[in-house]
């Protein structure tokens, strides 16, 4: 039963939630709940009650798969049937108990968790317990209350961390503040027993706000807390909802008063496109994890190996000795690996110096990493993971260096980010044993993971790498071995247009900017500077060499080839004459940067050369020609079958590109804020205009990314029709679209 009750032989009732496997209150357990309580204040061998959880955890907040069912139902018929009402009930239920009522902390309270124990009277915490208010992140505020009982018990800057920032607490420093009454010794059951039979009621509903928090209020503390806010997440609208809510807890409005004002704001952001943006990331990442058709259980992973110790290398190696499991870090020659470890070593000695890194977990994390230049020390590993440069003989080389000197079942695993896997592990004897990791640099700071499967990957494998991508707490989805896999090819027309709009007249510092204004992270001109001009460059020379096509890599080409051969990467080339410590589109100058005058002149030499004359362009076709073909290639990699669902391009996007998580991600965006009608007519006028370019100019090389997607264009047919709560349109015309034999060649073309 979701909610069970049993009676203590002391005369304490206990009221257990019960909803694995964090106790979500959905509308099970708190129907259960409204209708189990009541039988603990009704029974009169009863004398007080404690509210606890099932397992490890207390409970873990709302149930999120319900707010889509609200949002579906309209804001009429959710009048009638509000799950979020329905849980304010039970709060008013716990709280109106004429019995002392107290909430036993056996783990995290979080959310409506955090709700419901301060709707208990009191609080008592096991030691490894916390408190925090997450929803910010969801784009939504506690809803059940917890904006109004917060201020009555907490200091208001500790409020406002914890519902404007959605910073937990733990045991100890919620008692500090307040918002915890005891952290229990022993056993958390036995002492919050304890403390019901010895303290009278005291609902926090009829407790006055701290005058120190009304003084605050008064002081302007509301309005400093909501600036940071908006300064660190400047889309986001939650903020200024959970402000208001705030200014009428401590406001001369009564406790109920307060509870309309929180009702009002949480309905407005539960209805907004941006929480359900934010619920729909958080949901997607639950997702990424089951990949279909890959059910196998995964190899243990007792020991990792990693060849080359750079800085990627070295930060694979950190991922991985921080969860405990041992590293044989590998490289050619011993400079090499001198120069990685003491990389390595400084990263953690920083967090030692700062106090984030304890003394004993320090000399933990270099114990488990072993150096080498032999690969007989790979002989007991379960993963190789290589990470050498971006060269097909030098990868094939390593590989079978590594098949020598490895166990049979060893997983042989690439970080490559572009070069075609299929044929890297086809001098293996045993290519099942194969599969693609893609790290994002640098790898022990940046949270996603393109594991990459070939048509050779055994299921053995690729459930093995989705484990390995857990266990180091990395965002991560499975995709097929095509160009660029998933991100870098939609990054191939976004960097491109970036490129052209800048030969048609924007400036550099337009570009960027209208990047950052629509909410990325970066621009694209700085963030080539960040990853290194001359990563495309090379890779696309190695194909040009090849003879091979690719859709990774697209012209203009000028600019960035004339930058690499002055030796101008970005921010890893300082040049000393200008006192500079990196030079590429961009002078950077500690954490200032201003764009290179040579770049314009450049711009400029180039368009006289191409006969271009430079013209007026809007921030809001900047904005349309970089994300609408982003956007159309994403279409293409689900219509060709090398991602299972377009949630995954969502996650490869937030978590590896900056996409602003309020606009969900480019696929959820294209549904859910443009439109695809109108991406489809926008692309069909970029597409005529590139080729009357190239028709009329030789100069210019031809281009494919503006070419509409069959995909988008069954979506666009589709538009306006209605999907049940938690599914996408893209999802559900894909379905059918496989179904028909359209889609084809990738691996999850037959879903």
């Amino acid at each position: 039963m979701p909610a069970s009750i049993a009676v203590r032989p002391d005369g304490v009732g206990v009221i257990t939630l019960d909803s694995p496997p964090v106790n979500s209150l959905g509308t099970e357990l708190v129907t259960s709940f409204k209708q189990e309580f009541p039988k603990l204040v009704a029974d009169a061998k009863v004398k007080a009650i404690v509210v606890t959880g099932k397992g490890a955890m207390f409970c873990g907040g709302a149930e999120i798969t319900e707010f889509a069912v609200m949002v579906a139902m309209g804001a009429e018929k959710m009048k009638e049937n509000n799950p979020v009402a329905a849980l304010s009930e039970m709060m008013d239920l716990i709280d109106a108990s004429p019995k002392t009522t107290v909430a036993a902390l056996n783990g995290p309270a979080l959310g409506g968790g955090c709700e419901v124990s301060l709707a208990c009277h009191y609080r008592v915490a096991a030691k490894n317990s916390s408190v925090g208010f997450p929803e910010v992140n969801l784009g939504l505020l506690p809803g059940a209350q917890g904006t109004q009982r917060l201020p009555r018990v907490a200091p208001l800057p500790t409020a406002m961390q914890m519902i404007l920032q959605g910073k937990p607490l733990k045991a100890d420093a919620a008692k500090k503040n307040g918002i915890i009454d005891l952290v229990a010794a022993k056993d958390v059951l036995e002492e919050a027993a304890e403390f019901a039979l010895s303290h009278p009621p005291n609902p926090i509903s009829k407790r006055e706000v701290p005058k120190t928090n009304r003084f605050m209020v008064a002081a302007g503390a509301l309005e400093s807390g909501l600036n940071t806010a908006v300064k660190a997440a400047p889309l986001m609208i939650a903020p200024r909802s959970i402000i208001k809510c705030f200014e009428a807890a401590c406001s001369k409005k009564s406790f109920r008063e307060g509870l309309q004002v929180e009702m009002e704001e949480f309905t407005k952001l539960v209805f907004s496109v941006e929480s359900a943006a934010l619920r729909h990331l958080f949901l997607s990442e639950r997702l990424a994890q089951k990949v279909p058709g890959i059910d196998e259980k995964p190899a243990p992973l007792k020991k990792i190996g990693i060849l080359g110790a750079g800085l990627m290398g070295g930060g694979i190696a950190m991922c991985f000795v921080q969860k405990g499991v041992p590293v044989v870090l590998k490289d050619a020659q011993q400079d090499w690996l001198d120069a990685g470890m003491k990389k390595i070593e400084s990263l953690w000695a920083g967090q030692l110096k700062k106090g984030r890194l304890t003394k004993d977990k320090y000399q933990q994390y270099m114990s488990l990493l072993k150096p080498t230049l032999d690969y007989g020390d790979f002989r007991d590993v379960d993963m190789v993971i290589e990470a050498v440069p971006e060269i097909m003989d030098l990868k094939k080389q390593v590989f079978l260096d590594i098949e020598k000197n490895t166990k049979p079942d060893a997983l042989i695993c690439t970080n490559t980010s572009g070069l075609n896997i299929d044929d890297i592990s086809a001098v293996l004897k045993d290519p099942s044993r194969v599969m693609g990791t893609h790290f994002f640099s640098p790898a022990n700071v940046m949270q996603l993971l393109e594991n990459v499967r070939t048509s050779k990957s055994s299921t053995r494998t690729l459930s093995t790498g989705m484990a390995m991508g857990k266990l180091i707490n990395k965002k991560c989805i499975m995709v097929g071995n095509c160009d660029g896999f998933v991100g870098n090819r939609m990054l191939a027309p976004y960097a491109g247009e970036a490129k052209m709009l800048l030969e048609e007249g924007a400036t550099v510092e337009q570009v960027d900017q209208a990047a950052v204004h629509f909410g990325m992270a970066m621009g694209p001109m700085a963030l080539g500077d960040l990853v290194g001009q001359e990563i495309f460059w090379k890779q696309r020379k190695a194909a040009n060499d090849m003879n091979k096509q690719t859709k990774t890599y697209y012209g203009p080409y000028e600019l960035t080839d004339w930058l690499c051969e002055q030796g101008r990467f970005g921010l890893k080339t300082p040049d000393p004459k200008i006192k500079a410590n990196g030079r590429g589109i961009f002078i950077h100058r500690g954490r200032d940067r201003s764009v290179d005058p040579e770049v314009v002149a450049k711009l400029d030499e180039v368009r006289k050369m191409k006969g271009m004359v430079p013209r007026q362009v809007s921030n809001e076709e900047i904005v349309e020609r970089l994300f609408y073909p982003l956007i159309n290639e994403g279409f293409k990699i689900l219509e060709e079958g090398y991602v299972a669902r377009s949630s995954d391009i969502d996650i490869a996007y937030i978590y590896g590109y900056g996409f602003p998580p309020s606009k969900g991600g480019p696929m959820f965006f294209a549904e859910n804020y443009t439109g695809f009608k109108k991406i489809l007519e926008k692309l069909k006028v970029f597409d005529a205009q590139a080729k009357e370019r190239y028709t009329k100019n030789s100069k210019y090389l031809p281009v494919h990314y503006f070419e509409p997607s069959k995909l988008l264009e069954a979506c666009a047919a589709k538009e306006g029709t209605k999907v049940f709560p938690g599914q996408t349109l893209i999802d559900v015309v894909l379905k059918d679209f496989r179904k028909s034999g359209a889609a084809g060649p990738g691996p999850f073309s037959k879903l």
